[in-house]
């Protein structure tokens, strides 16, 4: 809408028309987080019965108006880049949104050169009735989102400076789930050709208490096609007992099979070091860092990293044991092919560009 109109205006109550209804009979706010041309990012924020109006020209963020408590982390995006699975991890192990660390630092430096903001959109109540409520803290800031049934820590020792805003990146809908577990075995990451599919695979996982098995050339019939004459692999990345990552890779004709209460290990990479023409997807420990991975692979003509993937990336699930997945199109024969590789936290990925 922003790209097309350079300009994003949404009367009161027609969000639905716009996305849909992923929460039936739930208050929830719209979020927009953007970055204008003095590179700083900020984040507007309105309640569906409000308007939005965003637009090229110098805007403020919204005031900080939502509970400092709730129930569960939805959605989290710093600069651009999805840190839900951080925050979640963070909210649920402390009682609370409550870094120790810069933000940088939690989540490496996402948009180089950009004073950016974190967005959070987080469960909580409006009277009786469930609120998906948005807010968020500048990078200079300490969060203080606490989780109910915890003290809080009292209010931030900062406030947010005035700031440009302009449109967010969307997140993703979640449906009516317990969230997944935040220790012992458990799914992180999910993908079939690029298309996450985290969510979903995390209900599957769980509902079978800690397996996965799904028939070679079944993936369609769970996740629809969403690249239709594309080769696609399958990827799930996973978390052991002993605090290991693990990835596992199918092509859409082979079967995927995980034991999360048994000993498991990576899918080794069979066949010719991967080369690519575009990196599509990227995630590190559970942290969605594609913008970081597309970013280094344009303009290195590949994807090399110079420094370690927890400099990169920041320490994105700290105590594990972590791997980078990267999907990157390449092809097979004649056909496109949506491929997966990936690397342990202390390996150094090296994906030549295809030309």
């Amino acid at each position: 809408m922003f790209n097309t109109h350079r300009h994003v205006k949404i009367g009161p109550g027609e969000y639905v028309k716009h996305f849909g209804d992923p929460a039936p009979g739930e208050f929830k706010d719209f979020v927009v987080l953007a970055v204008n041309g003095a590179n700083k990012c900020c984040c507007h924020i309105a309640a569906e019965n409000q308007p939005t109006d965003v637009s090229m020209g110098p805007q403020n963020s919204s005031p900080r108006t939502a509970p400092a408590h709730g129930s569960e982390i939805l959605a989290a995006n710093y600069g651009g880049v999805d840190v839900t699975a951080q925050c979640r991890d963070v909210f649920n192990h402390k009682g609370g949104l409550h870094f120790e660390k810069s933000m940088n630092d939690m989540f490496g430096d996402t948009l180089p050169g950009v004073e950016k903001v974190l967005a959070v959109v987080f469960k909580t109540t409006k009277g009786p009735t469930p609120h998906r409520a948005g807010t968020y803290w500048s990078e200079a800031e300490k969060p203080n989102l606490t989780r109910d049934g915890h003290q809080a820590r009292g209010p931030s020792h900062h406030q947010p400076p005035a700031q440009q805003s302009r449109g967010m990146p969307g997140h993703h809908h979640h449906h009516h789930q317990a969230p997944p577990p935040t220790t012992g075995p458990r799914v992180l990451f999910a993908s079939y050709g690029g298309s996450d599919v985290t969510h979903s695979v995390q209900g599957m996982y769980n509902s079978h208490r800690g397996k996965l098995s799904i028939a070679g050339g079944q993936y369609v019939t769970h996740f629809s096609d969403p690249f239709p004459g594309q080769l696609k692999d399958f990827v799930v990345m996973t978390v052991d007992n002993g605090n290991n990552s693990q990835v596992h890779v199918a092509a859409e004709n082979s079967p995927t099979h995980i034991d999360g209460s048994a000993a498991q290990h990576s899918t080794p990479h069979h066949g010719p070091p991967p080369h690519a023409s575009e990196i599509i997807q990227a995630n590190y420990g559970g942290a969605d860092v594609t913008a970081k991975c597309k970013e280094l692979f344009n303009r290195r003509h590949g994807l090399r990293f110079e420094r370690s993937m927890n400099d990169t990336f920041g320490d994105t699930l700290p105590g594990v044991s972590k791997r980078l997945a990267i999907i990157y199109m390449t092809k097979s024969g004649n056909i496109p092919h949506r491929a997966c590789a990936h690397y342990g936290e202390s390996d150094k990925p090296h994906i030549p560009h295809q030309h």
